[in-house]
């Protein structure tokens, strides 16, 4: 479990965690009018911060909320929050509705255990859970079926849970991303059709410098017997491949995708020296 540390960032001001609280009837938390982004630091640095920035003002705007601070500003506070706790961590950023006419900033830094080495050789186990995130392409507060997917994947004991939407394709990840391997040709679900995080454009730009064949279509749960490869992708993450979904074995990490976890761990490592 994650440990939240004690410095909370509130509109630009420090504050103890134990103060970072809002009312029950606010907006926010019923009617879920809020949007997030989770950042990781390494040493201190942020990995691609600008662009979990610009996706958090992009959400905002599409969720309605009306922000104070620009990219400049929140920039400043994420910096800021990792000084006053850790140098490593995961970064949350909360703009929320909390009725006071412009939207609320909150951000605080938490632990986090990446994946274990064994799970990035062999890859990890999910299953399949039917429901779909509402309004994809805006990352807000509305994550039931997210962590009911969460629930289920704990409960069957393995690593996530894939969803599979109304016409039976497969979307993403709880928390994450999913790309898959068909015939040597890598594949992600079409654009609007999922929230797009950082570390699948990532990959999606490594993929084109690597010539590596792609499409964006759909992937239906039918066809997982066909898989060749599969992963996962996330901040957290970066690139985690799949051994197994549901009793369907894909086996170890085969050569795309041993492809790119490399090139993302090398991009990756670059960004921080930077």
């Amino acid at each position: 479990m994650s440990v939240i540390h004690s410095n909370i960032i509130h509109n630009g001001q420090i504050v103890p965690k134990e103060q970072a609280c809002f009312p029950v009837y606010t907006p926010a938390l019923v009617g879920a009018l809020g949007v997030y982004e989770t950042i990781l630091v390494k040493q201190g640095r942020y990995v691609a911060l600008e662009e979990h920035l610009t996706r958090l003002l992009q959400s905002a705007a599409g969720a309605q909320l009306r922000l104070q601070p620009d990219l400049a500003t929140l920039t400043a506070w994420a910096r800021r929050i990792v000084e006053v706790n850790a140098p490593d961590g995961l970064v949350r950023v909360l703009v929320m509705d909390l009725d006071n006419g412009f939207a609320d900033v909150f951000l605080y830094e938490m632990s986090y255990v990446a994946p274990s080495p064994e799970e990035y050789a062999q890859g990890v186990p999910v299953i399949l859970y039917h429901g779909e995130r509402a309004m994809p392409l805006i990352k807000s507060f509305n994550t039931l079926v997210l962590g009911l997917a969460r629930k289920a994947a704990q409960a069957a004991g393995v690593h996530d849970a894939l969803l599979v939407d109304r016409n039976g394709y497969v979307t993403e990840g709880s928390n994450c991303n999913v790309f898959i391997v068909q015939d040597g040709v890598l594949a992600a679900p079409p654009l609007g059709a999922v929230l797009e995080g950082t570390v699948m454009r990532r990959v999606l730009s490594l993929a084109r410098d690597l010539s590596i064949p792609f499409q964006r279509r759909n992937l239906p749960a039918a066809d997982i017997p066909r898989w060749g490869e599969a992963f996962l992708t996330s901040t957290r993450r970066g690139v985690l491949p799949i051994r197994r979904v549901g009793d369907i074995e894909i086996g170890p990490p085969g050569p795309i995708t041993r492809q790119l976890m490399a090139a993302y761990r090398t991009w990756e490592e670059e960004a921080l020296r930077s």
